[in-house]
């Protein structure tokens, strides 16, 4: 073997025993930091927005519902369909479908970077699901139907299951703010596990 000196001011990279230079090395870290960067933004636009949300439905549950409670047929009937109305704007649209679009989106980082062996990893997983099926499942598949129904009733003559569709109306909303603040929470932790 001849030993080979570097000539004066010539910076030679060492190789390793794989045979990459350290500047090779330092590629490959670069685009791995730059894919955890990825993640953790991923992660934190999904635990903003599912916080967005969560907030959202938790003031209906403590705060709009009990005053829906005590409105006559033709008043709530009112009420709501004004709220059904209003809400459609483009700042709840952003958040809304936001929170649907980005744990969509970081879940499937998630697979492909074969982060789901970590708890960051799992914990993302897990917020994900419960937000998209206990959240958004039971918004599309209960809420949107009934809110449909709801426009369609005469404020002078509301139908007479008035009642039952209030009640069930609300004990729905209970159950998507539950699972919304705990995917919040889940994407908390998730979001600080990878920082």
């Amino acid at each position: 073997m001849f030993a080979i000196e570097a000539l004066p001011g010539l910076a030679v990279p060492a190789p390793n025993v794989a045979g990459h230079s350290a500047s090779g090395r330092g590629s490959v870290t670069g685009l791995l930091g730059q894919s955890d960067s990825l993640l953790v933004g991923l992660f934190a636009a999904s635990t903003i927005l599912i916080g967005l949300m969560a907030g959202l439905f938790f003031a209906y549950s403590v705060s709009v519902v009990l005053a829906l409670e005590t409105l006559p047929a033709s008043a709530y009937t009112q009420v709501m369909q004004s709220i059904n109305e209003k809400i459609l704007n483009a700042v709840f649209g952003i958040a809304f479908g936001g929170a649907i679009v980005v744990p969509v989106v970081g879940t499937l980082v998630v697979f492909a970077g074969g982060h789901w062996t970590m708890t960051y990893g799992q914990s993302f997983l897990m917020a994900s699901l419960i937000y998209l099926v206990g959240t958004v499942g039971i918004t599309s598949r209960i809420h949107i139907p009934m809110n449909d129904s709801i426009e369609t009733w005469s404020v002078e003559s509301p139908p007479d299951d008035w009642r039952t569709v209030r009640s069930r109306w609300a004990q729905w909303n209970h159950v998507r703010t539950v699972a919304a603040v705990v995917s919040f929470v889940l994407s908390l932790v998730a979001t600080a596990s990878m920082t």
